[in-house]
């Protein structure tokens, strides 16, 4: 598994990052300023049927407002966080430390950046320095991928029971971690639900995911599978949006869309 290098852009007078599939990218960046209902099918996964979803609300509501947001997770968390930038940090603080090419499973080998192993100390760090009013999560990624974990002679995904159980006890870490400060903690399932390679493994991730929300007070949910894909799969264009970009990554209106739609879910009671 080849990770691939930092693109850096200059997003409303800061510096971000908009990284690949595959880039690895190190530190924080400090920025001040659907789900469906249906009957559950495989794996816990809902029905969604035909229709293409909204792909997040239209607008960031009046009150997303003097709130400060901290993002880990993979490169996704890190596109996310910097629509949130652009949609928000006029008025709230989006403290974006999403990583291209990080999980949690922390597989062994030289194929980890040394930055991803770093997040049990990294991310306590930050709730201490920041203070945040939520937190998002997204690894929807590079856990569903085959890993080698330790004690492994070949590479599995999550659909290995030794790989399931492994993840689980990850994420309840990672939860434990996040959650010290009583902080509503965000977790995004994942889109790779809609690729065939990887939706076996990515429908585990999702029902485990699904399990710990609903497990741990605090913890919510945010469907990003349901936001971005139907039983179908995943299209390229929702209502009329470019969803992916070259690197497989939201495009700045779907990351915007889809940034509004998170902030809103994490601020308003009806997270519309």
């Amino acid at each position: 598994m080849v990770r691939g290098r930092i693109r850096r852009l200059g997003v409303a007078g800061v510096i971000t990052v908009l990284a690949c599939g595959c880039a690895a990218q190190h530190g924080e960046r400090h920025t001040t300023t659907s789900r469906s209902e249906a009957a559950p099918g495989p794996a816990g996964e809902p029905h969604y049927g035909a229709a293409v979803p909204r792909l997040g609300s239209g607008s960031l509501s009046p009150a997303v407002t003097g709130k400060t947001v901290l993002v880990v997770g993979d490169s996704w968390s890190a596109s996310i966080g910097q629509g949130m930038s652009e949609v928000g940090a006029s008025r709230n603080t989006v403290v974006n430390a999403g990583l291209g090419g990080c999980g949690i499973l922390l597989p062994v080998g030289k194929e980890t950046p040394e930055a991803c192993r770093k997040w049990p100390t990294r991310w306590p760090s930050y709730l201490q320095k920041y203070k945040p009013d939520a937190i998002l999560l997204t690894v929807g990624f590079w856990d569903v991928t085959p890993q080698r974990l330790a004690g492994d002679k070949e590479a599995h995904d999550l659909t290995s029971p030794a790989h399931e159980t492994a993840f689980r006890d990850r994420l309840n870490q990672a939860i434990s971690l996040l959650t010290e400060r009583n902080t509503p903690l965000y977790l995004m399932t994942s889109q790779q639900a809609g690729h065939p390679k990887y939706r076996s493994s990515a429908l585990v991730m999702n029902r485990v995911l699904r399990e710990a929300s609903a497990k741990h007070p605090g913890v919510r949910l945010l469907d990003l599978r349901g936001q971005l894909c139907n039983d179908d799969g995943c299209p390229q264009v929702l209502a009329g949006t470019q969803v992916y970009d070259p690197t497989e990554h939201p495009t700045k209106p779907a990351r915007a869309r889809l940034a509004n739609w998170a902030l809103n879910a994490m601020f308003t009671k009806d997270g519309a």
